[in-house]
């Protein structure tokens, strides 16, 4: 069986399927948007639309300039050892 066959017997057995069976199919998709696909810094999971969204964040980032250059970067981490080494 295809793609479009097995797209076509679903959307059939989703038009003759009660209530419970819609909530578990509903469930298998939120899972599958919710599917860890990458780890934090910190080693917290991240799922697919997250990873989505921090992607969009960053690209919206630098479409406003919201960034730090290297030189000004290697600045503060300089600052960063001064007050680390008191």
């Amino acid at each position: 069986m295809g793609l479009p066959e097995l797209k076509d017997k679903i959307r059939l057995q989703l038009d003759l399927a009660d209530e419970r069976v819609l909530q578990i199919v509903s469930s298998v998709f939120d899972n599958y948007l919710n599917e860890v696909v990458s780890y934090d810094a910190k080693g917290y999971p991240v799922s697919l639309s997250e990873y989505h969204n921090k992607v969009e964040e960053g690209l919206d980032d630098v479409k406003y300039n919201r960034i730090v250059s290297k030189e000004n970067l290697s600045k503060e981490m300089e600052d960063w050892d001064i007050v680390l080494s008191c």
